[in-house]
């Protein structure tokens, strides 16, 4: 085998991948079974993950709502029983109150953005550990977001923002705590790139103008951007590599 494609196959290894039905989630799913890994995924909808699973043999459902933090110890069961000990954690799954300026921001919003983003992530962290301790090697992989680290007004988010920027701080933190267990906990930030929860306002022509305007690479990202990075900090191509965010954003917060 080429060294480029061992160096970033998933051959033997369990995948537990949350947020699987939407977004970046889907490619995800498909790009983590192609190169040769079995994944648990997990989302809310049913029909879609059997979809997913159907095309993408190694794929197999979990369905749960991480709006429910107290779900996770069973998400992991389950995701255990169903590919084997977990090898590589991708925290993908998110939920924004899209367009609800900061005053307006309700509390059930705010909770569920909150569990899903954050609290979720930080409970399936702590329920895969005991088993990536045990065998002294591990990856998580936070899908965080470029709002952690840069204000968007034009797109008012601000819990969205604050737990993704608290994902950003957990994963160095992460990274510092279990390295000398083997694991390491690195994450990926997506610029702006279409999807269910952009879909509504980045066709709009003022948006797009806006977004290229500020974007060195004068283009929306695609769900196809994401699979070098993915691969990369789920292999072995990353093993020196842990505490960092792989920005991905056509150069957005370049400037």
């Amino acid at each position: 085998m080429p060294i480029a494609q061992d160096l970033f196959s998933l051959q033997g290894k369990s995948v537990l991948l949350t947020g699987a039905t939407a977004g970046l989630g889907r490619r995800f799913a498909e790009t983590l079974s192609e190169a040769g890994a079995k994944v648990a995924i997990v989302g809310r909808r049913a029909a879609l993950l059997a979809e997913i699973a159907e095309k993408n043999p190694g794929c197999v459902p979990v369905q749960a709502d991480l709006a429910q933090p107290s779900i996770v110890p069973d998400v992991v069961a389950r995701a255990t029983d169903a590919v084997g000990a977990i090898d590589v954690l991708v925290n993908n799954a998110a939920y924004i109150a899209g367009g609800v300026r900061a005053e307006d921001e309700t509390p059930d919003d705010i909770d569920t953005t909150l569990n899903v983003n954050l609290v979720s992530p930080i409970r399936l962290a702590q329920a895969v550990f005991p088993a990536m301790k045990e065998r002294g090697r591990g990856s998580i992989i936070n899908v965080t977001s470029i709002v952690a680290r840069a204000g968007i007004a034009r797109f008012p988010q601000a819990t969205y923002a604050a737990s993704k920027g608290g994902l950003e701080a957990i994963t160095r933190e992460w990274a510092a705590q279990w390295a000398r267990h083997g694991i390491r906990v690195n994450a990926i930030a997506p610029g702006f790139f279409e999807s269910e929860m952009t879909s509504q306002v980045i066709h709009h022509e003022k948006v797009q103008n806006w977004i290229l305007d500020n974007t060195l690479i004068p283009r929306h990202g695609t769900a196809a951007d994401f699979d070098g990075a993915l691969l990369y900090l789920a292999s072995d191509a990353s093993g020196y590599v842990t505490g960092q965010t792989l920005v991905v954003d056509g150069g957005w917060t370049a400037h």
